[in-house]
């Protein structure tokens, strides 16, 4: 039985400064012709579409055999009739391009029909896209990824099929147009460690640059680590910058490993720096000020509000590099899951008179997002796979308990949490940062759906034959069912 796995994409540069003249136009050529390509055969469809397209379950599939016929002819010396017309005969029309690479251009065209007709959209007469990328596959030898470490340009170099010549010459082996790739560490293992199912080349225009889109397959293996999986569940908060406790496989919160991350040096910085924009703001209100003092004073205030976000960033880079720091020392002693409880609608819900201004005001210059994304680059730096660092919504955390999972609680201040129905009382933010790590294990163990998004990137990651969390869903699932009753595995 074969096990299928999640698919990723790596993007990575070309390096279009240190290749020739040549190359440069050849790729222009090759990827215009593709463009050009894809078009004909979107043409070809919208133009056929009752004789191709065939509605199923209300959606509508083009059989990809029926248009063939309709574009490309043949010539196959065997028992098959051959087609030597064809009403839209693209061979004809683009006699540089193989065979191969006409089908790549059709399963292409294809999908973009497909997504158009699942968005509900008109199709566009003439498409505005000055690039369209054609996914070409990595068996049959249609590109070719190496590793030259002694080469001076570039370590890393992909060869894609370039027939524009020997299409032309009918010769059976076609030439490869060498590339070279700006590979960090992170690519390097990420190319290493996976399959390569096929990439596309991309051209930004804003940029002026080359990137080639590696589509890899990660199939997870059986688990045989050494080490026993765990779940590091984070609270994010104003105050405290974040609360971090640690599930592990006995079922219960490690007491030595509950961290409250804070940065009160930084804190203190940037309120006086806050205190001294809002005098100055006061001061600028008053109308009795000459133009030019006036004007000063924005200055200042322009340059006070600079170093303001300038704090910002610096204060959630330091905290973050020690959570990072943390997780990497905690990762080598356990087969770590880290998730992250991101409050998905908590602007919304601060509007203008339903809370107070000064919580108000705190909650619009917090940078959850910010601090997320930072954490999820620092670890994959250093490896760490994408489905290991989740961050999920955190709805109703703070109201339930994460030892009973009652909702008969109450909170007299903002650190202090209280259940009225087992008696359980502890920090408010830690007991967010329990239920953030137990709803992951739910959401594996009783999935409502097929698959977990991350609230941050948008993916989604499948949940079917353990294709995201094996270790995690094998050691549950075997060992640690009674998490899932009520009252059990979750004692402080």
């Amino acid at each position: 039985m074969t096990r299928s796995g999640v698919r990723t994409t790596v993007k990575v540069r070309v390096k279009t400064d240190v290749i020739t003249t040549r190359k440069r136009k050849r790729l222009e050529q090759i990827t215009g012709r593709d463009s050009r390509i894809i078009k004909q055969y979107l043409k070809a469809i919208y133009h056929n579409e009752e004789q191709l397209a065939t509605t199923k379950k209300g959606k509508k599939k083009v059989n990809k055999a029926k248009l063939d016929h309709l574009t490309l002819t043949t010539y196959k010396k065997n028992k098959l009739p051959n087609r030597h017309t064809a009403r839209h005969d693209l061979k004809k029309n683009f006699p540089r391009c193989s065979q191969n690479e006409l089908q790549e251009c059709r399963d292409n065209a294809v999908a973009i029909y497909h997504s158009q007709q699942a968005k509900n959209s008109a199709p566009a007469k003439d498409p505005q896209l000055k690039k369209i990328p054609r996914i070409q596959l990595s068996h049959a030898k249609r590109f070719i990824l190496t590793c030259s470490p002694s080469n001076s340009i570039a370590r890393w170099w992909v060869g894609i099929r370039d027939s524009l010549d020997t299409t032309k010459n009918k010769t059976h082996i076609h030439e490869k147009l060498w590339l070279p790739l700006a590979c960090s560490p992170y690519h390097e293992y990420k190319l290493n460690q996976v399959k390569l199912r096929a990439l596309e080349v991309l051209y930004y225009p804003k940029k002026k640059e080359w990137w080639i889109h590696f589509i890899l397959l990660n199939v997870p293996e059986k688990y045989s680590s050494s080490r026993p999986p765990a779940v590091l569940g984070i609270d994010l908060g104003i105050n405290k910058r974040a609360v971090s406790a640690l599930l592990t496989p006995k079922g219960t919160i490690n007491r030595h490993e509950i961290r409250f991350w804070s940065d009160k040096t930084r804190k203190k910085l940037l309120k006086e720096t806050e205190q001294k924009i809002a005098k100055l703001q006061k001061i600028i209100a008053k109308t009795s000020l000459s133009v030019s003092k006036k004007n000063s004073l924005l200055q200042q205030l322009k340059s006070l509000r600079k170093r303001k976000r300038t704090e910002h960033k610096l204060t959630d880079h330091t905290y973050v590099n020690r959570l990072v720091k943390y997780i990497l020392s905690v990762g080598k002693r356990y087969d770590l899951y880290v998730v992250v409880g991101f409050p998905i609608h908590i602007r919304k819900n601060h509007f203008r008179g339903n809370f107070h201004p000064r919580s108000r005001k705190n909650v619009q210059k917090w940078n959850y997002r910010r601090v997320v994304e930072l954490l999820k680059f620092k670890l994959s730096l250093q490896g760490w796979e994408e489905h290991k660092i989740l961050a999920i919504g955190e709805s109703w955390t703070s109201s339930c308990c994460s030892r009973c999972e009652s909702y008969h609680t109450i909170r007299p201040n903002q650190p202090t949490f209280i259940c009225h129905t087992c008696g359980y009382n502890l920090n408010a933010d830690l007991n967010g940062a329990k239920n953030i790590a137990k709803r992951l294990i739910k959401y594996v163990l009783q999935p409502k759906y097929n698959s977990i998004k991350d609230q941050v990137s948008g993916k989604f990651f499948p949940l079917s034959s353990f294709r995201v969390f094996p270790v995690l869903s094998q050691w549950l699932q075997t060992k640690q069912s009674h998490l899932l009753t009520p009252g059990a595995g979750v004692s402080a």
